[in-house]
């Protein structure tokens, strides 16, 4: 009754070919990586601070993309393909940054070209007022 389980010859490379499929069915599974949570938040928080700053108005395009990549890395991770979604967030924080850095110097354009109107006409009018004199 006391019979020890053997693989026998014949059966020692399904053995080992079963235990090589095993550990990499394993491997395989623990090595996948977890949801980038912390880039898409980033590309979030990065997306709604352009907004804030008014880049639908300065920089309509840039904004655009950085949406739809963070849609598109929504979908990588719901497909599990947590590399490629990591990339798209990444992708979409550098966009929306773009966004806002566009913005600031639109907005600042605008305030150099108030300004420059502002120093015309008070060369202008001290121009006048030397005159009349």
């Amino acid at each position: 009754m006391n019979q020890s389980i053997r693989a026998t010859p014949s059966r020692r490379p399904f053995v080992a070919a079963g235990l090589m499929a095993t550990l990499t069915l394993i491997a395989a599974c623990a090595s996948a990586p977890p949801a980038p949570v912390s880039a898409m938040d980033a590309a979030r928080v990065a997306i709604t601070n352009a907004e804030k700053a008014e880049a639908n108005r300065y920089a309509g395009a840039e904004l655009g993309e950085a949406r739809e990549k963070l849609a598109m890395a929504d979908s990588a991770v719901r497909q599990e393909s947590m590399v490629q979604a990591e990339r798209l967030a990444q992708q979409s924080r550098g966009q929306a940054e773009l966004a806002s850095a566009r913005t600031a110097a639109a907005k600042a354009a605008e305030v150099n070209k108030e300004m420059e109107r502002g120093a015309d006409a008070l060369a202008e009018e001290m121009q006048r007022a030397g005159e009349s004199k």
